[in-house]
């Protein structure tokens, strides 16, 4: 299990990301970019697959039993430069998906992402979005389980 990862969930929800909520209106993501970047700061290591890690500087990567993942300063992930994705073309699957989670096969936002914007709809599919259990490769169930309910719990 990554505890550089949960450590990530517990400051993200202290500093106000990770507050999931249903997709049940219309929604759209207009990121802020460097005038924000809170999702870089506060959600540190993404996991990356075999693929994304051969466009990724092998420098910047950790490998573990659970799998691959950008590493990180604290909670904010090494490839933050000035405020900017230094490999914005090419990052993670998971960072390219925030602020949206697939859990269940519903799919929720971050409420904290303070790009996002109630006035039209440009929500993905669900089943677009890899599902919210994938953030946490190797860890038992009841650990997965436990964060879902903290993530999504009002």
């Amino acid at each position: 299990m990554n505890w550089t990862l949960i450590r990530a969930v517990f400051k993200a929800r202290k500093n106000g990301l990770l507050h999931l909520v249903p997709a049940t209106e219309p929604t759209r993501l207009d990121c802020l970019m460097d005038a924000c970047a809170r999702c870089c700061l506060n959600l540190g290591s993404p996991r990356v697959s075999n693929a994304e890690a051969q466009r990724i500087d092998p420098a910047a990567l950790a490998r573990t039993k659970a799998g691959c993942f950008v590493k990180s300063r604290g909670s904010a992930c090494r490839l933050l430069h000035e405020g900017l994705c230094g490999i914005y073309a090419n990052r993670p699957r998971g960072c390219i998906e925030y602020p949206w989670y697939n859990i269940g096969g519903r799919l929720y936002y971050d409420r904290g992402c303070p790009g996002l914007k109630h006035d039209r709809d440009e929500r993905p599919d669900a089943a677009d979005i890899q599902p919210f259990e994938n953030f946490f490769p190797g860890a038992p169930r009841l650990i997965v389980r436990l964060f879902r309910n903290l993530c999504t719990r009002r």
